[in-house]
């Protein structure tokens, strides 16, 4: 194949285009060869096709194209667990995730609130000649609570979320 001649690439602020709205305000870059990086595909999952995939008891159909012919490997199914199973165990340990992470999170918060002291937290050394320092630390402290505290909210959230869609699956 013949190369073909790239169109010139301009950097707008944080966009790049090869037609900027305002080329004044952009800055045209070096041409460079573009180099693609084709990203990975999911392999189907084995209830998605069945039939495709021959198991040991069966006897494929002679009128049935060969899966080595369309390049892809005889895999045996595997009917030792039915998708619902593992589903459930995910589940199970997502939530088992969800909730040592929330118990990491209140422990935290219990931590900086202790630390915190209603707003009056100990001056270090380094904090009685300048205040700002102080005043600085008692506002990240501030920040690292409520941060903190929409996290356990995020979490909790998670976690009901997780339960109802444990229970929907349940009859």
């Amino acid at each position: 194949m013949a190369a073909q001649a790239q169109q010139a690439v301009y950097r707008c602020g944080q966009e790049y285009t090869n037609a900027p709205r305002e080329p004044g305000l952009c800055e045209p870059l070096a041409q460079q060869a573009i180099t693609v990086i084709n990203g990975t595909r999911p392999a189907p999952s084995l209830a998605a096709v069945p039939a495709a995939v021959p198991t040991r008891s069966t006897k494929p159909d002679p009128g049935a194209a060969e899966p080595s012919s369309a390049g892809q490997p005889l895999t045996p199914a595997v009917p030792a667990r039915t998708p619902d199973v593992q589903q459930s165990e995910r589940d199970a340990q997502a939530r088992t995730i969800l909730t040592q992470e929330m118990d990491k999170a209140r422990a935290q918060l219990a931590q900086l609130v202790q630390s915190y002291n209603q707003g009056e937290p100990e001056k270090w050394v380094a904090e009685t000649r300048n205040h700002q320092k102080y005043l600085d630390r008692v506002a990240e402290m501030k920040a690292a609570i409520e941060r903190t505290e929409r996290d356990i909210d995020s979490l909790q959230r998670e976690l009901v979320r997780r339960t109802v869609q444990a229970s929907r699956r349940m009859p």
